[in-house]
């Protein structure tokens, strides 16, 4: 069976743009995952008392045939391989931050992962490009459509669109 996944992406440091889609591009060459579609590019606002850069962040949607802890094995590889280094701060800038979003229905917690992302539904940097793909997405554990949760959102975080990623600049 393969479980519908929402993928949020991001970068603040180097090419951002760059990074964002060299993610996917990595992504897609795993044979347990479908891409399925991708939201534009976003430009964001940090969500933190750390001074930094803006962020570059999407969201990908993917089919996917095996556990939610090897689909984070697979996301932490892909960071590792790309140069990024953990802090200690849960805040600090970064190379890319890939984060499951929404894995299907499933509502997990285990110490390495939470599913549904404990942040999702504070962060209009990950649910405006989840909702670019589909508008219609309920969230598991709250059970409220996804678009409700943007008007309680402080309207600081500013999302603003670049582009749409192309299918031909992600290798499909």
């Amino acid at each position: 069976m393969r479980d519908r996944v929402f993928i949020g992406i991001g970068s603040n440091l180097g090419d951002s743009q760059a990074n964002c889609i060299t993610s996917i591009r990595e992504l897609v060459k795993d044979r347990r995952l479908v891409f399925r579609d991708a939201s534009s590019l976003y430009l964001t606002s940090p969500v933190s008392s750390v001074p930094q850069d803006d962020f570059v962040n999407c969201a990908v949607f993917v089919s996917w045939t095996s556990s939610p802890l090897s689909l984070l094995e697979l996301l932490m590889g892909i960071e590792n391989r790309m140069g990024r280094v953990r802090d200690s701060r849960k805040d600090s800038p970064r190379v890319i931050d890939l984060d499951i979003l929404l894995y299907g229905n499933l509502i997990l917690q285990e110490h390495s992962l939470i599913i549904p992302h404990a942040e999702l539904h504070r962060r209009k940097f990950a649910m405006v490009p989840c909702l670019e793909i589909d508008p219609q997405i309920i969230h598991p554990g709250l059970k409220r459509p996804l678009a409700t949760f943007l008007s309680d959102i402080d309207d600081q975080q500013s999302v603003e669109r670049i582009r749409k990623i192309t299918f031909d600049e992600i290798g499909l």
